[in-house]
């Protein structure tokens, strides 16, 4: 985690010269845009919104309760824990020359973190999800499941992006301006799972007996080219409505490791841990990234303000290769991608 602050902060001092996005260029037709040229100037932005993370699929085990009777109904039910908007931030600084040319860069920071502990059915079992279950020789594997089997587990999941970009704003009228950039994208995921299971009834006089710490961490760290244009409308002097869109093509690594270890009263003196460990610097990856904004420019327009909605899918970089292990009890479906979304308020000024 350190080394990629390190790598973010690299980055972020490469873009200490420039502004947010290809937003920078829209300027206000008939006044901010005089017919052949822009307003040129430094423009610093800010952005927060409420974000919430979609698609992660973490599951943190599945329950399954038995009724073997007549009439009676087997239940299989993924527990997934819930996801909460958290708040994510974007800044940067840019420069605008009055030809319509512009050098922008921006950086953008979410995390979000989820927690859950549940007790399974009595008359069931629990099969954990976390870990490679711990093989004990002959096909025998415990850390699977517990009857009834209780766990207690947090995710924590912090992303970033350093974005660095060339782009140029046109006039296709008094109304509409267009607005394309072309750059470098850093991006990091890291995502860290750490709590435990238990066999045990959460009341019984044996519960922490048979306990497995469980540990989960995938961290993906890529560089590439990154491609964005935004198209906006003037529906009133002091009102534009925008959209943009963006796709970065990514190369770098992903590194990942996920074990149980056996840490109840009974099980930390009989049994050997599990370990499952993913380097590999061969990996690509894709963002591509959605908005959609209702702009303000007051008269001068050198203050901008605009309230949106915008939507990241991360591909590759946040795949969960840490799945379906040899005497996993119910196998989960891969997952090679998640989504950020959520609603933005921003707003950029002009020296």
């Amino acid at each position: 985690m350190d080394r990629c602050w390190i790598r973010a902060a690299v980055a972020g001092l490469l873009l200490v010269v420039t502004a947010g996005s290809v937003d920078a260029a829209r300027y206000r037709y008939g006044r901010g845009y005089a017919r052949g040229g822009e307003q040129a100037g430094i423009v610093i932005s800010v952005e927060g919104g409420l974000v919430n993370i979609r698609n992660a699929d973490l599951v943190y085990a599945t329950s399954e309760s038995l009724e073997v009777f007549s009439g009676g109904v087997n239940e299989v039910v993924a527990l997934i824990p819930g996801a909460e908007d958290d708040i994510a931030g974007r800044m940067g600084v840019g420069y605008q020359w009055a030809n319509g040319n512009l050098l922008t860069a921006s950086f953008w920071a979410y995390n979000t973190s989820t927690s859950a502990a549940a007790e399974g059915p009595l008359s069931g079992a629990f099969h954990y999800s976390i870990g490679p279950p711990i093989a004990l020789g002959g096909g025998d594997f415990v850390g699977d499941s517990g009857t009834p089997g209780f766990f207690s587990l947090m995710t924590e999941t912090d992303v970033a992006t350093a974005d660095i970009a060339f782009g140029r704003s046109h006039e296709l009228g008094d109304e509409f301006r267009m607005a394309w950039s072309t750059g470098l994208r850093y991006a990091r995921f890291e995502e860290t799972t750490s709590g435990f299971y238990d066999d045990g009834f959460f009341a019984a006089s044996t519960f922490g007996d048979n306990r497995y710490k469980a540990d989960k961490t995938i961290d993906g760290d890529m560089i590439g080219a990154r491609i964005a244009a935004r198209g906006s409308y003037f529906f009133s002097p002091s009102f534009s409505i925008s959209a943009g869109i963006g796709f970065a093509f990514l190369d770098g690594e992903i590194k990942a490791f996920s074990r149980l270890t056996p840490s109840g009263l009974i099980n930390s003196a009989t049994q050997p841990s599990s370990l499952s460990v993913i380097d590999d610097d061969g990996r690509s990856g894709r963002t591509a990234d959605f908005d959609v904004r209702v702009t303000w420019h007051p008269s001068t327009d050198r203050l901008r303000v605009w309230l949106g909605w915008e939507q990241q899918d991360w591909s590759g970089i946040s795949k969960d290769g840490l799945r379906d292990f040899p005497g996993t009890a119910t196998p989960l479906e891969a997952r090679n991608s998640v989504v950020f979304s959520g609603y933005q308020l921003g707003a950029a000024y002009r020296f």
